[in-house]
């Protein structure tokens, strides 16, 4: 069987005749409409919450927060429907200004916002990345149900009415994307995005991944009410980035719909554990901060002492913003809580993005990794292996497991979620 990946620059894998590899991909879902239509009809029919152009009747500043571009979320198909929204309610374009919300992500750079948003919103509006590391440019606006104290970019809390932007899918850290964490994290400051991951490493992993219903997402969803989130767009994208569903309205309850939503496109049942994971990365490619999401959803299916092969072309290396990861190296996760307690890993983030790796990668399972932006002497140095190609992983990973093993492929892992048969129980972000 030959298996091809999402990259031009990557070659395809043959598996020999006597292995017989599971591939699994996301559900075939088709929008039951054209995916613009469904985008107005969710704004003409909001949830939880007064028609767009009602909340901004009278409003004098209008802030839209879109997510940046470490994600696929097509803002630029659907944003107009937006602002035709606010120009309905008497809302100049001089009234209107974007947030980048970057979280701690590097800065987008001019050409990035214009492909995010659309060039003539980017050239027409003003439009600001959020300054995660600038305390000038943040409010406190309290704590957590974590007692973690949540600083908010200034322009949210100046502003008369927010709108966020974004896409619905599952994800490790709070079930899923989408909904308030526009604000928490998505424009707060580097020790709110810090400590609030760092809580999630006391909560079983069972009870976070693709649960709407979860102890970070009530923290996420009573702090960014309280910083000002008083309506959303969130579409669900397929595997071809065609929005494929769209919820518009209230912060939460638009929000847990549109999780139903992305339950149905992106859960895949998976009967058992492998000894052989592969996992491609897309659309998360850019760098592993990104790409270690698909190593948490195959870090889910294999067996303990298997192999996982993880294929990202990871441009930008381990990290723009948070070259701690091949500074300090992928470490066991007691190691990683000791350093991070000590304060020899200064931002808890990047701790907490360590240990998911290591959970998989160090203390699970071996790792190799196929990535041209990544060096072998980098994927060494962190701990992990590398090969140039997947045909090379795949052989290193035989040597490994046995010439019999059994094997699956996992396309689009990073936004996939597994749906196991034979679940057990699970400690913190250990598997």
């Amino acid at each position: 069987m030959e298996i091809e990946f999402p990259y031009s620059n990557t070659d395809p894998l043959t598996i020999p005749e006597n292995i017989h590899p599971q591939v699994f991909s996301l559900p075939a879902y088709q929008p039951s409409a054209n995916g613009l239509k469904l985008v107005q009809t969710a704004l003409g029919n909001p949830l939880g919450a007064r028609p767009l152009r009602e909340l901004a009747a009278h409003k004098k500043k209008i802030l839209i927060v879109s997510d940046d571009v470490s994600r696929p979320t097509p803002v630029h198909e659907f944003v107009e429907f937006v602002l035709d929204e606010l120009h309905q309610a008497g809302v100049s374009p001089q009234q209107i200004e974007f947030l980048m919300a970057l979280g701690t992500h590097r800065a987008m750079t001019p050409k990035e916002i214009a492909a995010k948003l659309g060039s003539k919103i980017a050239s027409g509006y003003q439009v600001h990345n959020h300054q995660w590391d600038n305390p000038e440019r943040l409010d406190y606006i309290g704590d957590t149900n974590q007692n973690v104290p949540v600083w908010i970019n200034k322009r949210v809390r100046q502003a008369d009415l927010v709108v966020g932007l974004g896409a619905i899918m599952p994800i490790d850290i709070c079930g899923f994307t989408g909904g308030g964490k526009i604000l928490v994290p998505g424009v707060s400051g580097q020790v709110t995005v810090d400590q609030m991951h760092w809580a999630r490493m006391d909560v079983p992993s069972d009870h976070i991944l693709g649960k709407a219903e979860n102890p970070i997402r009530a923290s996420i969803d009573l702090m960014a009410r309280k910083a000002g989130l008083d309506f959303i767009v969130n579409v669900i994208l397929n595997s071809e980035n065609q929005i494929v569903g769209a919820v518009a309205g209230d912060m939460v309850t638009a929000h847990r719909h549109g999780c139903d939503i992305a339950r149905d496109v992106y859960g895949v049942p998976i009967p058992h554990e492998y000894d052989i994971v592969i996992a491609d990365s897309f659309p998360f490619d850019n760098e592993f901060w990104q790409a270690n999401k698909a190593l948490d959803t195959a870090g889910e299916i294999v067996k303990k002492g298997g192999v996982v092969i993880l294929v990202s072309p990871c441009y930008e290396g381990f990290s723009r913003t948070h070259g701690e990861m091949l500074e300090f190296g992928y470490l066991p996760i007691e190691q990683i809580k000791k350093m991070v307690n000590d304060g020899v890993i200064k931002h808890k983030v990047v701790g907490v993005h360590m240990a998911q790796a290591s959970a998989v990668a160090i203390e699970r399972a071996r790792l190799i990794l196929v990535s041209e932006g990544i060096t072998q002497r980098q994927a060494c140095k962190v701990g992990f292996s590398w090969a140039p190609t997947p045909q090379e992983a795949f052989e290193e990973a035989i040597e490994t497991c046995g010439p019999s093993p059994t094997v699956a492929v996992l396309k689009d892992a990073a936004r996939m979620l597994p749906l196991k048969s034979n679940e057990g129980p699970s400690n913190g972000i250990e598997r």
